[in-house]
């Protein structure tokens, strides 16, 4: 490592062209400004991954391309390596890397070192401006509120679903207090899975309220109507089949209460 190091962690942002163009140009102000010894060569690159696929690129122009036509990006990194550097795995000699991915937010940061502290910095205080206009509102959604908002709203619902199975069962019963019993019945089964909802819920909000979200605006809005749409279907298939399970439950039970026996 060189003598000088600043690095900090990355959190919620939305990258689209304008913000790559941006940072791009950076970085190609920053190698300009670097010096090195006369016979050591300097490198500017960028890595992106989307599809199950990566590249390394070093034109800004490809970089553009290959982020309109992917399908899903995984991960962007803006690289400037010296010779140094590259030989001896970065032990040695300067190196200013900013690295967005969207699958792993321990892995999203701005790193630079060399053993110029005024262009470490520059550098670092110029890509650090560059992306704060880029935050996004996502911190709310992955915040410990959000954890507490979905548990709360788990009891609200297990409550409601529990009084919705109670008033379709217990009419079928032959029970003293059958609609308490059911209520009682139902809200038990629904609270002991309600753990596993919790975690898929959660997963949902970190994939739609991400901390670094890559963003093309045609392709993305059709992708949320889609969601919204399908949602939607979803969301009703889901409430007939439980109406049609309650009956089925409450019919089973119902010719084996004391009534038909």
């Amino acid at each position: 490592m060189a003598q000088f190091l600043r690095d900090e962690i990355v959190k919620n942002l939305t990258i689209d062209k304008d913000c790559l163009i941006q940072i791009a140009s950076v970085f190609a102000n920053r190698i300009k400004a670097l010096n090195t010894e006369s016979d050591e060569n300097k490198f500017f690159f960028y890595v992106i991954r989307f599809d199950n696929k990566g590249y390394r690129l070093f034109t800004i122009e490809e970089l553009l391309a290959n982020f309109d036509q992917a399908k899903r990006i995984e991960r962007i990194i803006f690289t400037i390596e010296t010779g140094k550097s590259l030989s001896s795995n970065r032990n040695i000699g300067a190196h200013f890397e900013l690295r967005l991915d969207a699958k792993d937010p321990n892995l999203c940061y701005i790193s630079v070192t060399a053993d110029d502290s005024d262009w470490v910095d520059a550098s670092f205080s110029a890509v650090h401006e560059t992306i704060a206009k880029f935050k996004n509102k996502n911190f709310w959604a992955r915040s410990a509120w959000m954890d507490l908002c979905v548990q709360l709203g788990g009891v609200f619902v297990s409550f409601v679903v529990s009084l919705w199975a109670a008033f379709i069962i217990s009419p079928k019963l032959a029970l003293e207090n059958s609609f308490v019993i059911t209520f009682l019945f139902a809200f038990l089964i629904f609270s002991n899975t309600w753990a596993y909802f919790k975690s898929l819920i959660l997963q949902i909000v970190n994939k739609y309220f991400p901390n670094i979200k890559f963003y093309r605006p045609s392709k993305d809005r059709m992708h949320w109507l889609m969601q919204a749409v399908i949602g939607g279907i979803t969301a009703a298939i889901v409430i007939y089949l439980l109406t049609l399970g309650f009956s089925f439950i409450g019919n089973i039970l119902g010719a084996l209460s004391p009534k038909n026996l």
